[in-house]
């Protein structure tokens, strides 16, 4: 934050910095129930860090490297393997930034890793700490900023689970208490008051108690009910029963009917059930396997017991995939003669005598008592292994093995009906032909969607007639519409490629609502979330989740093995690929039939994803753009590192000019700063002026000290060794 800033180490100053600290704290603590942020303390412990640093004046560069070592030292505790500040280390930060500026050149914001979002979060709690202390200690305007907290803090109130009740409590009285203090400050400036300590007990004393005061009274007298209704029913009901779309066709929540796909998604908040959950994911019901042109059916298929409740029929991963064991918990609140549960489903637990039947192809599970009629669980357990899908392995799947060698398989996850448009095939070989492996197609279908305009619409959802195509429909005429629009259109895209895939329905994770005691979660899921997404076939991996709809992320996560410390000795050498685009995919990787080294081909990705010389016009492009920034940085910055340039030129001259241009140097940077020289004022007056400012006489000193060479002919050299520390010391202050 600064040094060498004009104000002084006092308690008002200590205050200020307090309150600042509390402003921000405000800012921070939601993050970690109305997002997936964890950890909250690393960000508290950087702010206090921040605050601390400001208030003790440090160096500038002292400072600017103390709080980039806390920022990196806390990413590497939460994020990154090996020795901290080790070449593992750099190896793997560097990788990351790669992945992620790939991943925001293709405005793929969800896609973002979490180390590079927490380093965002850092950098800009960085500056707004900075901001707070200007607006406060310089500029003496702080309303406007604990306008700002308070509607941040009643708006997540209002709209997520955040309770802010006490942080609007807390932020009336810091509030109050900085605006007031502030305003204390404007005061003694204008009447030229700088040396009056006893003002700040005779202002600051009845002001806090008459704030303490007043909210005391406020928190506890009683409050009266509402007068307007809540907002949140009207703005989320908001458009509600307008019947968008053609055909009539519409959709509320989950159903099992999806031959006509199309129409409008009418909201409906309504609780389908509660889950107890350690790890966010989706909640399958079903798949469907054969898409018509107008929606979805399934073949048929006998249902199969799972004997002593465990899943011994469906196996979603193959036995190479690391997993971890999980359970989850579900409370129902609406039942359904049907589990809803995660991929990678290998038990359930229920109290209630249950027969569990399974459908070997839409894999959905019934349930029924003895007697084998439908019944509905109203609370459940599911045991499942939560998959990590590591990129080495989704690259190196060869088309052709696995499930994908039997015919019948092959037909019936790449199956299209006859009447698809030739454009809608046309266009999946444009968006794939420039990749050699299954992982990057998959990829470049599913950003497809999010770099060619496509949006999210759940109102205005067109339903095709006649010999219209529901895809081709999506792609080429109307580019809106929700999650059955995205996905359905992703899988015929792969489908036309021979890429087997499958369509998914079941809901998003939900809402988070709470926290157990036992360091887990528990989420609301209503008819809202009811969702459809994609699943695509790799052999020796199995079925992966992919989510093409727009705003909505994968809840599981692609990363490479490396990462994790598991590639032994040749870890070095298994350095993780960035994300690839078209350009670079003919470049990195080798075409089929090359029979190249395992570790000869890593070895070249690694130099050629670190030492590329073989610009793009996207390389050139963020080169240009790093350099107008570079250049933009360093020109609106000059006041703070061009005082430190004119002392390493002046402050070892002995020569009779020297004394002249480096105090006529200091006059140009005050007045840049806004302490301007009036027409007509000497150098005493003008002096005496700078000194009431900063509250000491060093400016008057350094005048006399000049006026002698000026006026009387003293030696310039002599007198600039006198000054040449006071002068110092001025232009640092000047730079502030």
């Amino acid at each position: 934050m600064a040094a060498s800033n004009p104000y002084q180490r006092n308690v008002y100053a200590l205050l200020m910095h307090i309150f600042g600290f509390v402003l921000l704290l405000e800012w921070v603590l939601p993050l970690e129930q109305v997002t997936d942020t964890a950890n909250i303390y690393v960000f508290i412990v950087f702010l206090m860090v921040a605050f601390v640093l400001s208030f003790l004046q440090i160096i500038p560069l002292l400072s600017f490297f103390v709080q980039v070592g806390f920022m990196f030292y806390f990413l590497h505790v939460l994020y990154m393997p090996g020795v901290f500040l080790g070449k593992e280390w750099f190896s793997f930060l560097w990788q990351d930034l790669q992945y992620n500026f790939d991943v925001i050149w293709a405005a793929d914001w969800s896609s973002m890793t979490g180390l590079f979002r927490s380093l965002l979060l850092f950098i800009l709690l960085w500056l707004v700490s900075y901001l707070v202390i200007y607006w406060i200690l310089y500029r003496k305007q702080m309303l406007l900023f604990v306008v700002f907290t308070v509607t941040y803090v009643a708006i997540l109130d209002t709209f997520t689970v955040y309770q802010g009740n006490m942080a609007i409590v807390r932020l009336m009285v810091v509030g109050l208490l900085i605006v007031g203090f502030v305003h204390m400050e404007r005061l003694k400036e204008k009447e030229g008051i700088y040396r009056s300590s006893k003002m700040l007990l005779s202002w600051g004393i009845p002001l806090t108690i008459f704030v303490l005061f007043s909210a005391t009274v406020g928190y506890l007298s009683p409050k009266a009910a509402p007068i307007w209704p809540d907002p949140v029913p009207f703005l989320t009901s908001f458009g509600e029963g307008n019947g968008v779309g053609t055909g009539g066709v519409k959709k509320i929540g989950y159903g099992e009917n999806d031959s006509r796909l199309g129409g409008p998604f009418i909201p409906d908040d309504s609780v389908v059930f509660q889950a107890e959950v350690t790890q966010r994911h989706y909640w399958r019901v079903e798949t469907k396997d054969i898409y018509t042109g107008k929606g979805w059916n399934s073949t048929d298929a006998d249902p199969i017991p799972l004997e002593g409740n465990n899943n011994t029929v469906i196996s979603w991963l193959e036995e190479g995939v690391s997993t971890t064991p999980l359970t989850a918990n579900l409370q129902m609140e609406k039942t359904y003669p049907h589990l809803s549960y995660p991929l990678g489903f290998t038990s359930v637990e229920t109290e209630e005598e249950t027969i569990f039947e399974i459908d070997p192809v839409t894999e959905k599970i019934s349930t029924k008592n003895l007697e084998e009629d439908s019944i509905n669980l109203e609370e459940y357990q599911v045991n499942y292994n939560y998959p990590r899908y590591y990129i080495e392995a989704l690259k190196s799947a060869v088309p052709g093995t696995g499930l994908e060698s039997e015919d019948e398989f092959l037909e019936r996850y790449t199956q299209l009906p006859n009447s698809m448009p030739e454009r809608v095939r046309e266009l999946a070989v444009d968006i794939t032909n420039s990749y050699s492996n299954r992982y990057d197609k998959v990829t470049a279908v599913e950003r497809y969607f999010r770099n060619n305009g496509f949006s999210y619409n759940t109102t205005d959802v067109a339903v095709p007639s006649g010999q219209e195509d529901y895809v081709d429909q999506f792609l080429f005429e109307t580019q809106q519409g929700y999650c059955d629009n995205f996905s359905t259109a992703m899988i015929a895209l792969l489908r036309a490629v021979d890429i087997p895939a499958r369509w998914v329905k079941g809901y998003t994770e939900g809402e988070f609502i709470d926290s157990t005691e036992e360091s887990k979660r528990i989420f609301e899921i209503t008819n809202n979330n009811a969702h459809s997404w994609v699943e695509v076939y790799y052999p020796e991996v199995g079925w992966v989740t992919y989510e093409p709809t727009s705003g909505f992320s994968n809840p599981y996560s692609f990363i490479y093995e490396a990462t994790e410390g598991n590639t032994g000795n040749n870890s070095e050498e298994q350095i993780p690929e960035q994300a690839e685009t078209p350009e670079q995919g003919e470049s990195l990787t080798p075409e089929p039939g090359e029979e190249e080294n395992a570790e000869e081909v890593g070895a070249s990705k690694t130099q050629a994803n670190t030492f590329d010389l073989q610009l793009s016009m996207k390389e050139i492009f963020i080169s240009i753009s790093a350099f107008i920034a570079l250049f933009l940085l360093v020109f609106f910055t000059q006041n703070k590192w061009k005082p430190y340039v004119y002392i390493a030129r002046f402050k070892r001259r002995r020569d009779d000019k020297v004394f002249g241009k480096a105090y006529n140097i200091l006059l140009k940077h005050f007045h840049t700063n806004g302490l301007i020289r009036e027409e007509g004022q000497t150098l005493r007056e003008y002096a005496k002026y700078i000194d009431n400012f900063y509250r000491g006489n060093e400016m008057q000193t350094l005048t006399s000290h000049y006026e002698r060479v000026l006026y009387r002919g003293d030696s310039s050299e002599e007198e600039w060794e006198k000054s040449v520390e006071l002068w110092e010391n001025l232009i640092k202050r000047a730079s502030s």
